[in-house]
């Protein structure tokens, strides 16, 4: 048996433009200075309190947990009226179906997105059934953290040699390493292909029809 790990923003899903623009309005909103959209996408990946407080540049605390509760209230209040359409990439769907389809092949799911974002992907696109253990920042430290794979592996039975992290940062590419498992980075998320190799990548491809032979190399 074999465990494949996804990453949800950035891999599964392309979600940048909610996020960043999320962020800029509750930082206005709190009468701070809005920051970049690169450094924004740059913390994609890890657990919210963490990202606002990296925005901020400093140990606020107190603030950063205002922000992140901020930001979760006006991102619910766009999904309750429609505003929200993440668009998964071209190939996504179609490979967690052939994956899922696989008797030797367990799959999991490693995300700093919530769980009940994790659900609403899944009800929307339909291919939750495929995924076999679901880690989150609801029960989970943030990445690189290796927690959330070590606890997939653990969900799953499956060994460190057969279990492979696919995801798009820095931040997964570390986690793998840090748990002891394969990393697969893909260049069309939010980090770029030097980082993640830099990172530990130990592949990195460029488009979902590579991903089926990339875990096969990987896992073999």
């Amino acid at each position: 048996m074999r465990l494949v790990i996804f990453d949800v923003d950035g891999t599964i899903v392309d979600s940048a433009a909610h996020i960043v623009e999320s962020a800029q309005f509750v930082f206005h909103k709190n009468n701070l200075p809005k920051p970049a959209d690169a450094d924004i996408r740059a913390g994609i990946g890890l657990n919210l309190d963490i990202i606002m407080l990296n925005l901020l540049g400093d140990n606020n605390q107190e603030l950063a947990l205002k922000l992140e509760q901020d930001y979760r209230d006006y991102f619910n209040h766009k999904i309750e009226h429609g505003l929200i359409n993440e668009q998964i990439y071209t190939g996504a769907a179609e490979a967690i179906a052939t994956l899922g389809a696989q008797d030797e092949t367990f799959l999991g799911i490693a995300t700093g997105k919530r769980l009940k974002g994790v659900e609403r992907l899944f009800k929307e696109q339909g291919f939750g059934h495929h995924f076999h253990t679901l880690q989150t920042p609801d029960n989970n430290p943030s990445k690189p953290n290796p927690g959330m794979v070590l606890t997939a592996m653990n969900d799953t039975g499956v060994l460190a040699e057969k279990t492979v992290m696919i995801g798009d940062t820095s931040y997964d590419m570390a986690m793998a390493k840090a748990a002891g498992v394969k990393a697969l980075g893909v260049n069309w998320g939010y980090h770029d292909h030097t980082t993640l190799r830099e990172s530990g990548a130990d592949l990195v491809i460029d488009h979902y029809h590579q991903l089926i032979d990339a875990i096969d190399e990987l896992t073999e």
